[in-house]
């Protein structure tokens, strides 16, 4: 595991003892406390897997890939439709939202490449834009498999905490997990902002906790001494 992960893996470790001493105060923000329990209970799965032997399976990821590559396959079929239509309708929001490249699609990570998808078939959805798509041959039945190919992809990605699970099981390599778990930490940053209004020096302490310590690994920064990297966007 590289270094910067290392780090991350023990700023996690700040961060769920500061959620437990302040567990009360979190829970002024159900979702927020909802979401520190689910981080400190696959931080425990993580570490516990820490110790062990760490090799990548496939077991888990084979189907996703799959279905993801069938996803990238057929989703131009409907972004470039979906572009003429935003040109015709003069909707600029819509054709924001379709000038997608793959390799900005495949740098996302899973959930967030299935909103990003969902997204645009909701769009596609709206009455105006699929009667223009149906002009261009695109009807419901045409964009099945496109929708089947969302589905599938969709039903190979296991709740976080069941992929964890599965993968602790399995051996799977330590960076896998570790990238789980800090999904679930991004999300719960997005909840800790409402404390800059409910607790303003809950907020501050959680962003103190979150910042990733550079401890060097040997390079010529960590040389200099260690370097705090803020919390993630």
């Amino acid at each position: 595991m590289n270094q910067f992960k290392e780090d991350q893996l023990v700023m996690c470790g700040r961060v769920v003892p500061f959620l437990a001493e302040n567990e009360a105060a979190v829970a002024a923000s159900p979702m927020a406390a909802e979401q520190a329990a689910d981080v400190t209970t696959l931080y425990e799965q993580v570490a516990g897997a820490r110790g062990g032997t760490a090799t990548r399976t496939k077991k888990l990821t084979e189907a996703a890939k799959i279905a993801q590559k069938q996803l990238l396959d057929l989703l131009p079929a409907l972004l470039g439709p979906l572009s003429r239509v935003a040109t015709r309708l003069g909707d600029t929001d819509l054709q924001a939202a379709v000038t997608l490249g793959g390799r900005q699609l495949r740098k996302l990570r899973p959930l967030a490449f299935i909103g990003v998808v969902g997204a645009v078939f909701q769009r596609a959805a709206r009455a105006d834009v699929a009667a223009e798509l149906a002009k261009q041959g695109l009807t419901p039945k045409a964009l099945a498999p496109l929708a089947q190919a969302l589905d599938d992809f969709r039903s190979a990605q296991p709740a976080t905490r069941k992929s964890i699970d599965e993968k602790v099981l399995s051996g799977a390599a330590l960076e896998d997990l570790l990238d789980d778990l800090m999904d679930e930490v991004r999300t719960l940053d997005e909840d800790m902002k409402a404390f800059k209004l409910l607790d303003r020096p809950l907020y501050d302490g959680y962003q103190q906790m979150r910042k990733i310590i550079s401890s060097g690994g040997g390079s010529s920064a960590g040389k200099a001494g260690k370097q705090p990297v803020a919390p993630e966007a």
